[in-house]
Protein backbone atom coordinates (compact mmCIF):
# COMPACT_ATOMS: atom_id res chain seq x y z
CA UNK A 1 0.00 0.00 0.00
CA UNK A 2 1.19 3.47 -0.86
CA UNK A 3 1.98 5.89 1.98
CA UNK A 4 -0.45 8.83 1.72
CA UNK A 5 -2.32 11.23 3.97
CA UNK A 6 -5.99 12.22 3.93
CA UNK A 7 -6.98 15.72 4.97
CA UNK A 8 -9.69 18.33 4.52
CA UNK A 9 -9.51 20.16 1.20
CA UNK A 10 -8.45 23.81 1.37
CA UNK A 11 -9.23 26.73 -0.96
CA UNK A 12 -5.66 26.65 -2.26
CA UNK A 13 -6.26 23.02 -3.38
CA UNK A 14 -9.18 23.85 -5.69
CA UNK A 15 -7.18 24.25 -8.91
CA UNK A 16 -5.34 20.96 -8.32
CA UNK A 17 -8.64 19.25 -7.45
CA UNK A 18 -10.23 20.48 -10.70
CA UNK A 19 -7.23 19.26 -12.68
CA UNK A 20 -7.31 15.86 -10.93
CA UNK A 21 -11.05 15.38 -11.54
CA UNK A 22 -10.62 16.27 -15.22
CA UNK A 23 -7.67 13.88 -15.56
CA UNK A 24 -9.34 11.01 -13.70
CA UNK A 25 -12.69 11.28 -15.50
CA UNK A 26 -11.24 12.25 -18.89
CA UNK A 27 -13.51 15.31 -19.10
CA UNK A 28 -14.22 18.50 -17.11
CA UNK A 29 -17.84 17.67 -16.14
CA UNK A 30 -17.08 16.38 -12.63
CA UNK A 31 -14.76 19.31 -11.89
CA UNK A 32 -17.60 21.66 -12.87
CA UNK A 33 -20.04 19.78 -10.63
CA UNK A 34 -17.67 20.12 -7.66
CA UNK A 35 -17.19 23.85 -8.27
CA UNK A 36 -20.93 24.45 -8.61
CA UNK A 37 -21.65 22.54 -5.38
CA UNK A 38 -19.10 24.71 -3.57
CA UNK A 39 -20.68 27.91 -4.92
CA UNK A 40 -24.18 26.71 -4.01
CA UNK A 41 -23.16 25.65 -0.49
CA UNK A 42 -24.00 21.98 -1.04
CA UNK A 43 -20.58 20.57 -0.06
CA UNK A 44 -20.73 19.20 3.47
CA UNK A 45 -17.21 17.73 3.52
CA UNK A 46 -14.41 17.59 0.98
CA UNK A 47 -11.30 15.45 1.46
CA UNK A 48 -8.07 15.06 -0.49
CA UNK A 49 -5.32 12.47 -0.40
CA UNK A 50 -1.76 13.55 -0.97
CA UNK A 51 1.74 12.20 -1.27
CA UNK A 52 4.59 14.62 -0.60
CA UNK A 53 2.28 17.59 -1.09
CA UNK A 54 0.82 16.34 -4.40
CA UNK A 55 -2.96 15.81 -4.43
CA UNK A 56 -3.67 12.33 -5.75
CA UNK A 57 -7.26 11.78 -4.58
CA UNK A 58 -10.43 13.73 -3.91
CA UNK A 59 -13.92 13.04 -2.59
CA UNK A 60 -16.95 15.23 -1.93
CA UNK A 61 -19.74 14.50 0.54
CA UNK A 62 -22.70 16.65 -0.45
CA UNK A 63 -26.19 17.42 0.71
CA UNK A 64 -29.09 15.32 -0.55
CA UNK A 65 -32.39 16.74 0.59
CA UNK A 66 -35.33 14.46 1.30
CA UNK A 67 -38.52 16.30 0.44
CA UNK A 68 -40.25 17.41 3.63
CA UNK A 69 -37.82 15.60 5.90
CA UNK A 70 -34.33 15.71 7.32
CA UNK A 71 -31.51 15.72 4.82
CA UNK A 72 -29.09 12.92 4.04
CA UNK A 73 -25.70 13.06 2.33
CA UNK A 74 -24.33 11.80 -0.94
CA UNK A 75 -20.83 10.75 -2.00
CA UNK A 76 -19.24 11.96 -5.19
CA UNK A 77 -17.60 12.73 -7.32
CA UNK A 78 -14.67 10.71 -6.00
CA UNK A 79 -11.48 10.25 -7.96
CA UNK A 80 -7.89 9.05 -7.70
CA UNK A 81 -5.07 9.93 -10.07
CA UNK A 82 -4.99 7.13 -12.68
CA UNK A 83 -1.27 6.50 -12.11
CA UNK A 84 -1.90 5.38 -8.53
CA UNK A 85 -5.33 3.75 -8.58
CA UNK A 86 -5.90 0.45 -6.79
CA UNK A 87 -3.48 1.42 -4.01
CA UNK A 88 -6.10 2.07 -1.31
CA UNK A 89 -6.36 5.85 -1.84
CA UNK A 90 -10.12 5.88 -2.46
CA UNK A 91 -10.67 3.41 0.36
CA UNK A 92 -8.72 5.61 2.75
CA UNK A 93 -10.66 8.76 1.88
CA UNK A 94 -14.05 7.04 1.96
CA UNK A 95 -13.34 5.23 5.24
CA UNK A 96 -12.16 8.40 6.94
CA UNK A 97 -15.10 10.41 5.64
CA UNK A 98 -17.73 7.83 6.58
CA UNK A 99 -16.19 7.40 10.03
CA UNK A 100 -16.37 11.14 10.64
CA UNK A 101 -19.98 11.32 9.41
CA UNK A 102 -20.96 8.46 11.69
CA UNK A 103 -19.39 10.25 14.68
CA UNK A 104 -21.37 13.38 13.76
CA UNK A 105 -24.64 11.44 13.76
CA UNK A 106 -25.37 11.41 10.03
CA UNK A 107 -27.99 8.73 9.42
CA UNK A 108 -27.79 7.98 5.71
CA UNK A 109 -25.38 8.36 2.80
CA UNK A 110 -26.29 7.75 -0.86
CA UNK A 111 -24.01 6.95 -3.78
CA UNK A 112 -24.34 6.27 -7.49
CA UNK A 113 -21.27 4.17 -8.13
CA UNK A 114 -19.77 0.82 -8.91
CA UNK A 115 -21.74 -1.75 -6.87
CA UNK A 116 -18.79 -4.08 -6.27
CA UNK A 117 -16.61 -1.26 -4.95
CA UNK A 118 -19.10 0.50 -2.69
CA UNK A 119 -20.52 -2.76 -1.31
CA UNK A 120 -17.16 -3.21 0.46
CA UNK A 121 -18.13 -0.26 2.66
CA UNK A 122 -21.65 -1.54 3.35
CA UNK A 123 -23.53 0.38 0.65
CA UNK A 124 -26.37 -1.61 -0.89
CA UNK A 125 -29.27 -1.04 -3.26
CA UNK A 126 -31.85 -2.44 -0.82
CA UNK A 127 -31.27 0.55 1.48
CA UNK A 128 -32.70 2.83 -1.23
CA UNK A 129 -36.00 0.96 -1.61
CA UNK A 130 -38.13 3.50 0.26
CA UNK A 131 -36.68 6.54 -1.52
CA UNK A 132 -37.92 8.01 -4.79
CA UNK A 133 -35.65 9.84 -7.16
CA UNK A 134 -33.97 9.86 -10.53
CA UNK A 135 -31.84 6.76 -9.87
CA UNK A 136 -34.50 4.49 -8.34
CA UNK A 137 -34.08 0.95 -9.63
CA UNK A 138 -30.53 1.50 -10.90
CA UNK A 139 -28.29 -1.18 -9.31
CA UNK A 140 -25.51 1.42 -9.00
CA UNK A 141 -27.76 3.52 -6.72
CA UNK A 142 -27.02 2.48 -3.16
CA UNK A 143 -27.13 3.78 0.38
CA UNK A 144 -25.37 3.16 3.67
CA UNK A 145 -27.25 3.63 6.91
CA UNK A 146 -24.79 4.89 9.52
CA UNK A 147 -27.38 4.96 12.30
CA UNK A 148 -31.04 4.14 12.68
CA UNK A 149 -33.30 7.13 12.31
CA UNK A 150 -34.72 9.60 9.83
CA UNK A 151 -34.84 9.97 6.97
CA UNK A 152 -36.46 6.59 6.41
CA UNK A 153 -38.23 7.37 3.13
CA UNK A 154 -39.07 10.19 0.75
CA UNK A 155 -38.29 11.91 -2.52
CA UNK A 156 -34.60 12.74 -2.96
CA UNK A 157 -33.57 16.17 -4.16
CA UNK A 158 -30.00 16.40 -5.45
CA UNK A 159 -27.90 19.57 -5.63
CA UNK A 160 -28.55 21.68 -8.74
CA UNK A 161 -24.93 21.05 -9.80
CA UNK A 162 -25.90 17.56 -10.97
CA UNK A 163 -28.52 18.88 -13.40
CA UNK A 164 -31.12 16.38 -12.22
CA UNK A 165 -34.79 17.27 -12.25
CA UNK A 166 -36.37 16.77 -8.84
Amino acid sequence: MTNFTVRDAQIQDYAAIAELNTKAFGQPDEAKIVERMRVDGDVMMELVSEIEGQIIGHVVFHQVRVFGKLAALGVGPMCVDPWIQREGIGKGMLSQGLGYLQQKGVALVFVLGHPDYYAKFGFNAAATADFDGPFKGNPAFMALRLRYGPPMSGRLIYPDAFGIAS
